[in-house]
């Protein structure tokens, strides 16, 4: 929420530079001392955290909804809060289309992966790729994973910190450490449970923040139907663009089938979600934590799309980002809600605190599931055998998330100097959420997939998507590549001084023309951020199969149904018995009883 001056109109409006005052400031502390008393309750006063499956896994006696809440939490950050809305206000509804993407991706999460993780009861989800392949695949796949949420966390914390940041004036370096150690604390002490429970608690406030500010902002532009009204004549609603090319920004494809390879690799092979699935005590409750999520995320980001329409109508005829009011798209939420919820009291602190919470659910889910990973995949085998082992473990784990989070908050300063955060999120997610999601599926889709297939299928995805992804990103900063937004007009603005309107149209960072004559990149290099997971998958997918059968694939019958899902596991032949024959057992060891009774037989 940057502001150049308090003085200036805006749309016939005062702008004023939003402050908190002591109801927004309790509010906001309110929801952290929750979050801090709930870890004291799981650490202090209910079950003992201290043993691995009691400290992941809650005891595996957790319900279904709070596990639901939970990994809607995980799945919205303050990243995709800010993010959809700004998406809509530039691009149009085409992101609406999530509805399909939700049920789509709930179905194949039930039908293919849930059945073999449940079935397994494996501890980290990273153990399949040992048993199903070995260990070196396990080992690639957790550091990748380890290593995605490590850089992802302090960008999900930078935007909450610097949203508060700006609101009340204190030093950004401040903020962030303060809600890092706040999340660290309950993670640390109360395990899976605090979290869990936390999140229901966050989310709760997230969901109420973003209906409070759409209810505002709606009646601020006259209700749903004016809204709508002029969305419709700035072409801002599309939902059935059938464009089929790779290369277009965002489609219908690109959000019904991209879009779900990209929460495949999210909800459904992801350890942060398949850790909570796994701590209700029934493959049924399981099921319906995946149908209650997924209506949770059609709901939230139905909101978050209509909030990105209420911020045109409001914005439609002076658009803050060309009047230079804010630097850059990501803020414009913030400003929006200074905008129609600076005179109700509490509002933008329960704003803020949405956002927090977003954030803390996020950082607290993935620490406690890298810190689980962590020890599973590369400390376990170091620690010595012992009757206090599981205690040993518990500890290792709880210092495991102090540390990670330290690191946070230490990358949190770093990612202050960056910009561009949202499209950095999706960089880190592109470049691993594709080999992760091709090599659980190789496993379990492809009975002749052997290790070397696994590992080979696995960097060459990784290292192709590193290049598809760097080379766009340098030819978007060197102006080759530009997505040019849909049209926006500072003509409805007033000058300072309320006397002249401004009647200048959107300017764009690059001229098309400009951009035209230099050519146009790499075709690989212009393919839409919606398929990269998809791509990075099939890459694995391909790769991996042909290696395997190049070097030798192996007898389908010999390999584990239950390493498949049922509609895989039910074409596969009977798996062989062994013969046994007396020649292979040592006549020593034969006594004349056991010759009688094996003739007989």
């Amino acid at each position: 929420m940057i502001v150049n001056d308090t003085e200036s109109f805006f749309v016939g409006h005062e702008f004023k530079q939003l402050t908190f005052g002591w109801t927004d400031y309790i509010l906001f502390g309110g929801l952290l001392g929750i979050s801090v008393l709930i870890g004291v309750y799981f650490g202090f006063f209910s079950t003992k955290q201290n043993t691995t499956t009691e400290y992941l896994l809650g005891g595996k006696t957790m319900s279904f909804f709070p596990i639901s809440m939970s990994l809607i939490a995980s799945h919205i950050s303050g990243v995709s809060l800010l993010g959809v809305p700004s998406e809509v206000y530039q691009y149009g509804t085409q992101y609406a289309a999530c509805i399909f993407t939700s049920f789509i991706t709930c179905v194949i999460i039930i039908v293919v992966y849930l059945p073999v993780f449940y079935k397994l009861q494996l501890t980290s989800t990273f153990e399949y790729l040992e048993i199903r392949f070995n260990r070196p695949v396990r080992q690639l796949a957790s550091f990748l994973f380890s290593l995605a949420l490590v850089v992802y966390v302090p960008l999900i914390i930078y935007v909450p910190a610097l949203a508060f940041s700006q609101a009340t004036g204190l030093n950004l370096h401040f903020v962030a450490p303060v809600i890092c150690v706040v999340c660290i604390f309950y993670t640390t002490i109360g395990g899976l449970k605090a979290v869990v429970w936390a999140d229901t608690v966050q989310m709760m406030v997230t969901v109420g923040s973003l209906v409070a500010v759409l209810i505002l902002g709606t009646i601020a532009v006259g209700g749903v139907g004016e809204t709508w009204r002029i969305a419709g004549e700035g072409g801002r609603l599309i939902f059935w663009n059938m464009d089929p090319s790779p290369f277009a920004r965002n489609s219908f494809w690109g959000m019904s089938i991209g879009m779900v390879m990209t929460w495949l690799a999210s909800l459904g092979i992801n350890q942060v979600s398949m850790q909570r699935f796994l701590a209700v005590p029934t493959i049924k409750e399981a099921q319906k934590s995946m149908w209650v999520l997924s209506i949770g995320l059609v709901v939230v980001k139905f909101i978050s799309v209509f909030t990105g329409l209420t911020m045109y109508a409001r914005y439609h005829k002076c658009d803050p980002i060309s009047a230079h009011v804010i630097a850059r798209i990501d803020k414009i939420l913030p400003y929006y809600v200074l905008d129609v919820a600076a005179d109700v009291p509490g509002l933008p602190g329960l704003f803020l605190a949405g956002l927090v919470s977003a954030g803390l659910s996020t950082m607290s889910a993935g620490l406690n599931t890298v810190a689980g990973t962590i020890y599973e995949d590369f400390i376990d085998r170091w620690v010595p055998e012992s009757n206090d082992k599981e205690t040993k473990a518990a500890n290792i784990i709880k210092v495991t998330v102090v540390i990670l989070g330290i690191l946070a908050v230490g990358m949190v300063f770093l990612v202050a100097h960056l910009s561009d955060i949202f499209q950095l999120s999706l960089t880190i997610t592109g470049i691993t959420a594709g080999a992760m999601l091709g090599l659980f599926s190789l496993g379990m889709l492809v009975p002749w997939a052997t290790t070397k297939g696994a590992i080979v299928g696995g960097l060459v995805s990784m290292v192709t998507m590193i290049w598809i992804i760097v080379g766009a990103q340098w030819n978007m900063v060197n102006g080759r590549l530009y997505y040019e937004p849909l049209p926006l007009t500072t003509e409805g603005c007033l000058n300072v001084h309320g006397l002249v309107n401004q009647t200048t149209t959107t300017t764009t960072t690059q001229n098309p023309m400009q951009v035209e004559s230099l050519g146009k990149p790499f075709f690989l290099y212009r393919i839409s951020f919606m398929y990269y997971t998809l791509l990075g998958a099939t890459i694995v997918i391909i790769i991996g199969t042909v290696v395997s059968f190049v070097c030798g694939a192996p007898d389908i019958s010999d390999v584990d149904r239950d390493h498949f899902p049922p509609f895989i596991a039910r074409f596969l032949p009977p798996k062989k018995y062994i013969e046994v024959s007396l020649h292979t057992v040592p006549t020593a060891l034969v006594t004349n009883l056991e010759k009688e009774e094996l003739k007989s037989v």
